[in-house]
C-alpha cells in the first residue's frame, strides 16, 4: 500500500518513479522468476510507475540476459492492460483535485495528450530547452511515443533514462532549426516505416524561444 500511494503521490506532482530493489529476486540463482515477482513488477507497472529496476539479478545473478528479457516482457504485457484514455483522464482529475488548476505549460501538455488520443497520432514531439514539457507530456501517459528535441545533452540523458515512452534527439540550437528539426523526424518516421504519409504527429513548442515558454501545440502531418 505504502507503494501505491507513493507512486499515486509522484504522478500527481508529475515526478519520475522507479520501483527497484528485489523485484525479482529469486533470478540470482533461478532461471525462471516466481508468479509473485512478475505480479509485483506487474502491479508497479499498472500503478504508474515510469521504470523498474534490477539490482543483484544483473549484478551478480547466474541469469542476468533472462532477467532483463522477462522484466521487459512483463513491463509490456503490463501496458498493454492499461487503457490509454482513462489514464489521462485520471492523471488530470487527480491533478486539478490536488491542484486547483494547470500551469500554463501543462495545460498544453495535457492537451497534447488528450489531442494524440482523439487524432489517434502516431507520436507526440517536443521542442523542451529544460526537459520540463517533456516530463509534463509523459506524465499524462500517451501511450505512444514521444521524442524530445532538445540542444541540451543533460536533459536528453534524462529524458531517454527515465520519462516513460520517450526518447530524445540534440540539436543544435532548438529556437533557430525547430521547424526545420520537427520535419526531420517526422520524415524519419515516414522513411523507417513507423507512419505513412497522412498520419498525425502532435507537435508542442513555444511561441517565444525560451525557457518555461511552451504555449503553443498543434497536429501536423507525415
Amino acid at each position: 500500500m505504502a507503494q501505491k500511494l507513493m507512486i499515486r503521490r509522484a504522478n500527481i506532482a508529475g515526478k519520475p518513479v522507479v520501483t527497484a530493489t528485489q523485484m525479482l529476486e529469486s533470478m540470482i540463482a533461478n532461471p525462471r522468476p516466481t508468479r509473485a515477482e512478475c505480479s509485483d513488477v506487474a502491479n508497479a507497472v499498472l500503478d504508474g510507475t515510469d521504470c523498474v529496476m534490477l539490482s543483484g539479478e544483473t549484478a551478480n545473478g547466474e541469469h542476468p540476459t533472462a532477467a532483463v528479457t522477462i522484466m521487459s516482457q512483463t513491463c509490456t504485457e503490463a501496458e498493454g492492460a492499461q487503457t490509454t484514455n482513462l489514464l489521462y483522464q485520471a492523471t488530470r482529475n487527480s491533478t486539478l483535485a490536488e491542484y486547483g488548476n494547470l500551469s500554463t505549460s501543462e495545460s498544453i501538455a495535457s492537451s497534447a495528450v488528450k489531442t494524440s488520443i482523439d487524432v489517434k497520432a502516431k507520436a507526440i514531439v517536443v521542442c523542451s530547452e529544460t526537459g520540463t514539457t517533456a516530463t509534463q507530456v509523459a506524465k499524462f501517459r500517451p501511450g505512444k511515443p514521444i521524442v524530445v528535441l532538445t540542444a541540451s545533452r543533460r536533459v536528453a540523458r534524462q529524458c531517454n533514462g527515465y520519462l516513460r515512452g520517450a526518447s530524445a534527439v540534440v540539436v543544435d540550437d532548438v529556437s533557430k532549426d525547430m521547424e526545420s528539426a520537427i520535419q526531420s523526424i517526422i520524415d524519419g518516421f515516414v522513411k523507417s516505416g513507423f507512419a505513412t504519409a497522412g498520419d498525425a504527429i502532435v507537435v508542442v513548442t513555444g511561441t517565444m524561444n525560451a525557457p518555461g515558454r511552451t504555449n503553443l501545440m498543434r497536429v501536423q502531418y507525415a
